[in-house]
């Protein structure tokens, strides 16, 4: 299977290739929980989300 995710064009290479490498390995020894955020998210804002989404895998007693 061949994923295609498109980057935005003010990404450095060398960013948009660790974005691969990163995915490449989630996919590869499980699965993927992905979240995007907006540019301007705060710091506070994001760590709510994943701290959500942890919340959401540990109640579905899924290892992380």
């Amino acid at each position: 299977m061949t994923l295609e995710v498109r980057v935005p064009d003010e990404w450095t290479p060398a960013l948009a290739l660790a974005i691969r490498a990163l995915l490449q390995q989630a996919v590869e020894v499980g699965f993927p929980v992905i979240a995007s955020v907006r540019p301007d998210a705060t710091a506070d804002q994001v760590g709510s989300l994943y701290s959500q989404i942890s919340a959401l895998i540990d109640e579905a007693g899924l290892a992380a």
